[in-house]
């Protein structure tokens, strides 16, 4: 129990670590804009650019209902700046690491590691058996670099003993095999490389003490542990084989090439279909000048022999596309050849639905149905995503609804024992920021049991708000016609379902969405008697002082936590479920009984096993 009191300043920046939205990787280009707003300091926005005259344009990619519009930013400059007009107005990045999110990151992990090295090892084996992917990467990272090492440790010349080895868990997470698809595959493996690779990494890891120098990068164990990886899956050829087929080959490829890998035999390369050439100082020894396998191609056969090999051999869509003769490309019969022979994944089907629909083969009953039980077995959000690219507005209403079972699906169990009282201001401060508002508790509200869930809105009065159906729809619905206007008081807001009072074996979450330009209130909070545990909050931006602080300072003044939510994590449907999971995983257990299938974060933590590597790599 001291040792958990103890990892407050761990919590908090957990916390917000976990609620912070903005991607880690972008995989496709985009431009920096400086923002003092964002936690990093800069924002990110997708861009395309174009040759015109002796000019690069770039264009920033708006979103506009379902479709994408181009508007010209500026003109690119060979240093990377972007100007217009006489002056700087961002700057260009090609796809891979946003090196600034990324920085900080690591960062955060560093900051829980010099508070407690056991937590963090502990973080990160935790970490691993979840979704968050750039969470994963930066933990891996770290614990492959930091300084607890098994080293010996002596008094005088006696070794007494050896000290605990974290960089251990690091190989156990880039080593481990996962089914769920939860591991780390050959992307994520060389994603770890190119971050540790990052000038400000570098520099983290020499303040540290990891590292001699700030300007080298460190790896650490890295290549080692890519070593064991690419040993393994040599002496285990049908590894390397599915590795091939699931497309990762070529960076398979860029593994062995940035670990040095020596390969025992030359079927390492023949599998990867990998000559060897000769180097100019010939120290190379296995396969030089040894002819490797050819890659399978369909070029030169018909639509209907393509069919009919994709019903024989049931290849996944990946390959299909890859193998598929551009005079071809992907006709209506080759995606219903796919469909019904049961080639594709329903995530295959759930992202090829604006691919199916402009084909017709959403008319065709026996793909209708395929589709429709893909969607209703979608596990993530991102039938939501995809829902604003189809044309149809019935095939949208299915996948948002598959969206919306997906996410109760996944807060659901972690959402047990656990009563939200969700608040809005309507105050005259948020005219602007309104309807932007009431979009995000559209995405937000539905995810949660309905029976334990009050809702109110507020300015000087507050009302309850009554949600008649746990859907997308079902919210907007009940949040429909309101409007902004009148001062702000947050008590309000409390008072309105404050007769809902938590069960016994229940804790009571508060989730403002508001700007914070108000009084405190922690009396109305106290005279409610709805004791909560913490306070989680949607700061919009409506033109106040970033110095507002009603809420924050409310909970500081009652004692307990206030998470911050980022605006932008519900402009990101993948983002959301993960927000909500830890956000109420955050929120520290009070009054429930002992024996509560609700453990709070740092007790989830607390209670891991360290990782450790797989037999053969020990």
């Amino acid at each position: 129990m001291e040792r958990k009191e103890a990892l407050g300043p761990a919590e908090t920046i957990l916390q917000t670590l976990l609620s912070y939205s903005d991607h880690m990787v972008h995989n496709r280009p985009g431009m920096i804009v400086r923002d003092e707003k964002s936690t990093v300091g800069v924002r990110w926005q997708a861009v395309t650019h174009k040759v015109e005259g002796d000019d690069k344009v770039v264009y920033q990619l708006v979103r506009r209902g379902r479709a994408s519009s181009r508007v010209r930013v500026g003109v690119l400059r060979s240093d990377g700046s972007i100007t217009e007009a006489g002056r700087v107005v961002g700057h260009y990045r090609a796809a891979g690491l946003f090196s600034e999110v990324a920085s900080w990151m690591y960062g955060q992990v560093a900051e829980v590691w010099k508070m407690d090295n056991e937590f963090a090892a502990r973080w990160a084996s935790y970490a691993y058996a979840q979704d968050h992917r750039d969470l994963k990467v930066v933990l891996a990272a770290f614990m492959l670099v930091q300084s607890r090492k098994g080293d010996p440790v002596r008094e005088g010349q006696e070794v007494l003993f050896l000290d605990e080895d974290f960089r251990d868990v690091g190989e156990a997470m880039m080593l481990l095999y996962r089914k769920d698809g939860k591991d780390l595959n050959p992307k994520l493996l060389l994603r770890v490389y190119d971050l540790l690779s990052l000038p400000r990494v570098a520099e983290l890891n020499h303040e540290l003490g990891f590292a001699r120098s700030a300007r080298r990068p460190f790896y650490g164990r890295w290549d080692k542990a890519v070593d064991k990886w690419l040993r393994y899956r040599e002496e285990n050829t049908r590894l390397l084989e599915g590795l091939v087929k699931a497309g990762f080959r070529t960076t398979v490829m860029e593994l062995a090439r940035r670990a040095r890998y020596k390969p025992r035999s030359a079927q390492f390369f023949d599998l990867l279909r990998w000559k060897q050439v000769q180097t100019s100082v010939g120290h190379r020894t296995v396969a030089i000048g040894v002819e490797v396998r050819k890659a399978e191609t369909w070029s030169g056969l018909s639509e209907t022999q393509i069919c009919e090999k994709i019903i024989a051999e049931k290849p996944s869509y990946k390959r299909i596309v890859g193998q598929l003769p551009k005079e071809i490309g992907l006709t209506r019969a080759i995606v219903a050849a796919a469909i019904e022979s049961g080639a594709l994944s329903h995530k295959d089907l759930v992202i090829l639905t604006p691919t199916i629909e402009e084909l017709g083969l959403l008319e065709v009953p026996e793909i209708r149905e395929k589709w429709t039980l893909a969607t209703m077995a979608a596990e993530d959000l991102r039938a939501a995503h995809i829902a604003k690219r189809v044309r149809s507005k019935a095939t949208a209403a299915v996948l948002e609804t598959a969206a919306d079972g997906a996410l109760q699906a996944q807060v659901g169990e972690v959402a047990r024992q656990i009563r939200v009282y969700f608040m809005v201001d309507i105050s005259g401060s948020m005219q602007n920021a309104i309807d932007e508002a009431m979009r995000h508790v559209a995405r937000f509200l539905h995810a949660f049991p309905l029976e334990r869930l009050h809702v109110s809105v507020f300015s000087t009065q507050g009302r309850e708000i009554s949600i008649k159906h746990p859907s997308t729809a079902g919210v907007a619905q009940a949040f429909r016609g309101i409007q902004a206007g009148g001062g702000t008081d947050y008590g309000q807001g409390v008072r309105a379902i404050a007769k809902y009072k938590p069960k016994d074996d229940e804790d009571a979450l508060f989730i403002f969405v508001g700007d914070e330009a108000a009084p405190t209130f922690e009396r109305a909070v106290q005279e409610s008697g709805l004791q909560p545990m913490a306070f989680g909050l949607v700061r919009m931006d409506t033109g106040w002082s970033a110095e507002s602080d009603a809420v924050r300072k409310t909970a500081a003044h009652l004692g307990i936590p206030c998470v911050l939510i980022d605006e932008r994590t519900f402009e990101d449907p993948y983002s959301i479920p993960r927000t909500i999971r830890h956000l109420v995983a955050s929120t520290p257990v009070g009054k429930v009984k002992s024996g509560s299938v609700r453990v709070s974060l740092v007790d989830q933590i607390l209670n891991t096993d360290i990782l450790k590597k797989p037999a053969w790599a020990a």
